[in-house]
């Protein structure tokens, strides 16, 4: 049976330790045991005085320590992970741009990853017991100067894991009457509830908060003005007044459309397919040829591509063509110069710049040229037929096209130059019968089989829709400096059918005049050969188009990239209006990069304000760069509110326990000091049968406090009146 010790005053108590065997065991040290206590660092102080040879006995200590070093000690504990938490919402928040590898050797990102995660599961660690501290000092607090529902005490332990929210000793909690306010209940609730949910993501959060992510940033750009109207660049209609210096008198002008038909036929159409191809396949398995073909302009080369039906593995619905503009592209090919050099000077000077990349791509939004085109086969004398495009995917019905001339065979003659080499005529398709079509080519073409079997030439009715569709043009450094290329979204997919809220077409249509789309066929004197002839003259390296597989879906091919090819030199001549800022002083290589941030958008490089009524439209570029780094976005915006939520919290707790609590405690703050508690208390009549386990949530909601019983602390229910309250400063058994 237990003896009740006589209550002593605290002066005769703090200076006499319990009684020892032998000389040899000394008390611990005042200093170096709270602060290894706070820490959680009780086993290393115990193996240090085990390793002096000097066992620590059991002696009356302290519940509520009211002194400021025993406040500081406690946030040391919050300092280490809350300082970690706000480096990586810093890192994160304001961006920081590493490069194309970590920092350190090269080639050794395996190992520095694995040293990062290392460092989140150590944040973790720590966060973790910094949370449980604070819980425990939460119920601590209500164990002495309040009431705390039983179920509620072993929360400390039990927070880290997300199945509390629905263990019954939650839901006791929850319902208890006892708390002496709402307002503590709620406290208590939702810290257990908040507490639990950190415990369970700070880890994942942490994890992914410190992890640079591989990404295209946001470099900057600029915006600038081109010295044409949109409808001067995309122009609804276009008529007889065709490109620059049209018709074309040599091979060699930069203005003229035909520099591009050797490039077109050498990168893409020379690769057609021909019955006389050699393969293992026995030219049974379906072909494949370039769908790419570069455009030079006067500034840029621009990538045209092409989706072709045919003997090919990708089958689209219509043959398309697509390519950025050329005054696009050659306004962007210098912005992206421009762009290098204000880099290349910042990184020079020292000063905030992307040194080491693995891409950078520089884009801009704008309108280009979108072709589509189908074609039907018919016989000479016979009614042509054209192919209405407007009816949707996969939907395209022949219809008559009456006209006296075209598909006679003195046209055919005429157009063929009597039958030597394809020719066309470009034909206008009325609304009311062929629907929203661009312009209509009737190409003669001999050589070909009829529908009767005879090899005398076919007339092919082709239905051309051109548009202008919303792209992004880029350049990017892996793919070559000046190379522009882009597609549309979704351009094979039939958004070409899709309406605009005012029930326009979401890609505008460009009407097409005959006068015009001959001018960009018109001939070189140089060969006495037009465009489109020598386009189908080099289908497959044949010389004639008439031999190479599928010569009618040929056909449309050479259409679709010729057209494609005009449409983008539409106002080619444009610039960019003004002169860089401050060229002198280099005002213009901020412009170009971040302001006042490490990612984000750039200014205004050039010299030139928009005035009413000038001739200009405006257009921005962006420029992205690929690396590590550390910025926003969604992974870490939600890995950084967590370590937010968990900083202000601890931040808030040690504010508090400076500034105005000024007292802490580290009593039963383990499953085994809260065992020794309650063995050393009496044994309550509320927890009768309760030995085996606990079945009721009656239970689990009844108060319970620690108080002074017999000069020692002890667990106290309602159903005991006779304890003290717990003392600052005072030594307790």
């Amino acid at each position: 049976m237990m003896r009740r010790m006589p209550r002593v005053s605290q002066e005769e108590d703090t200076p006499d330790p319990l009684k020892v065997e032998s000389s040899k065991y000394e008390t611990p040290s005042t200093g170096l045991g709270k602060l290894s206590h706070t820490l959680r660092l009780d086993t290393v102080y115990l193996l240090f005085q085990e390793i002096r040879g000097h066992s620590v006995v059991e002696e009356k200590k302290v519940a509520i320590l009211g002194d400021m070093r025993s406040a500081c000690y406690v946030s040391l504990l919050h300092i280490l992970p809350t300082s970690a938490s706000i480096t990586l919402l810093v890192l994160n928040w304001k961006g920081y741009y590493i490069g194309a590898e970590l920092q350190g050797p090269v080639g050794q990102d395996g190992l520095r990853f694995l040293g990062l995660q290392f460092a989140a599961k150590m944040l973790e660690l720590l966060a973790v017991a910094s949370l449980s501290t604070i819980l425990f000092a939460l119920i601590r607090s209500l164990l002495i100067y309040d009431t705390l529902p039983f179920g509620a005490m072993t929360t400390g332990f039990e927070f880290n894991n997300i199945s509390l929210l629905w263990s019954k000793e939650f839901f006791a909690t929850c319902g208890a009457k006892t708390f002496s306010s709402s307002r503590i209940k709620i406290l208590l609730v939702s810290t257990i509830v908040v507490f639990t949910i950190l415990g369970a993501t700070i880890g994942p959060s942490a994890a992914v908060a410190s992890q640079p992510v591989l990404r295209n940033w946001s470099g900057g750009g600029t915006v600038f003005w081109l010295n044409a109207t949109s409808q001067e660049l995309w122009p609804s209609h276009l008529d007889g007044v065709g490109l620059p210096d049209l018709p074309c008198t040599s091979p060699q002008n930069a203005s003229c459309i035909p520099p591009n038909y050797s490039l077109l036929s050498s990168e893409m159409l020379s690769f057609w397919p021909s019955p006389s191809s050699v393969s293992a396949d026995g030219g049974t398995v379906p072909r494949l040829m370039p769908e790419k073909a570069s455009i030079s302009g006067r500034y840029s080369v621009h990538t045209l591509e092409a989706r072709f039906i045919g003997p090919f593995v990708y089958h689209p619905y219509l043959t398309s063509a697509t390519t950025p503009s050329a005054a696009v592209a050659d306004a962007l090919s210098q912005v992206a110069r421009y762009w290098n050099n204000a880099n290349t000077h910042q990184c020079g000077v020292g000063k905030t710049c992307f040194h080491y990349y693995n891409d950078i791509t520089y884009t801009v939004n704008a309108l280009q040229p979108l072709t589509f085109v189908r074609c039907s086969a018919s016989d000479i004398n016979a009614t042509i037929q054209f192919p209405r495009l407007d009816q949707g995917i996969e939907k395209y019905p022949l219809v008559n096209y009456s006209s006296t001339t075209i598909g006679s065979q003195q046209w055919f003659d005429a157009v063929t130059s009597n039958g030597s080499n394809p020719g066309l005529s470009w034909v206008e398709l009325p609304a009311a019968d062929f629907g929203r079509a661009s312009v209509g080519a009737a190409v003669g073409l001999p050589g070909t089989k009829t529908q009767t079997g005879e090899d005398g030439g076919q007339v092919v009715a082709c239905t051309v829709d051109a548009r202008w569709a919303n792209a992004t043009a880029a350049i990017s450094f892996l793919g070559g400096p000046m190379i522009v290329s882009g597609t549309p979204n979704l351009w094979l997919g039939g958004t070409q059918y899709q309406l605009d809220a005012a029930g326009l077409p979401l890609w505008p249509q460009v009407t097409i005049a005959p006068a015009w789309a001959e001018s960009i066929s018109s001939i070189v004197t140089d060969s006495s050969e037009s465009v489109f002839t020598s386009l189908c003259n080099s289908i497959g390296r044949l010389g004639n188009i008439s031999k190479a597989m599928s010569p009618i879906n040929a056909v449309e091919a050479v259409l679709a990239v010729m057209i494609t090819d005009g449409l983008a030199r539409t106002s080619s001549l444009a610039t960019i209006l003004g002169s860089l800022k401050g060229l002198d002083k280099g005002e213009w290589i901020y412009e170009f990069l971040p302001k006042d941030t490490v990612f984000g958008t750039g200014g205004s490089a050039f010299n030139y304000t928009y005035q009413q009524g000038d001739r200009s439209t405006k257009f921005e570029s962006r420029t992205a760069v690929n690396g590590y780094g550390y910025g926003i976005t969604a992974a870490p915006l939600l890995s950084t509110l967590v370590l937010f939520i968990y900083s202000l919290i601890a931040t808030i707790y040690v504010v508090h326990s400076l500034c105005f609590a000024k007292m802490t405690s580290s009593s039963w703050r383990s499953i085994t000091e809260l065992v020794a508690l309650a063995a050393n208390s009496a044994p309550p009549s509320v927890l009768k049968n309760t030995g085996a386990g606990i079945a009721t949530l009656g239970i689990l909601k009844q108060p319970v406090k620690v108080g002074v019983v017999d000069n020692r602390l002890q667990m106290v229910f309602d159903d005991r009146e006779d304890a003290d309250e717990i003392k600052q400063n005072e030594y307790y058994g």
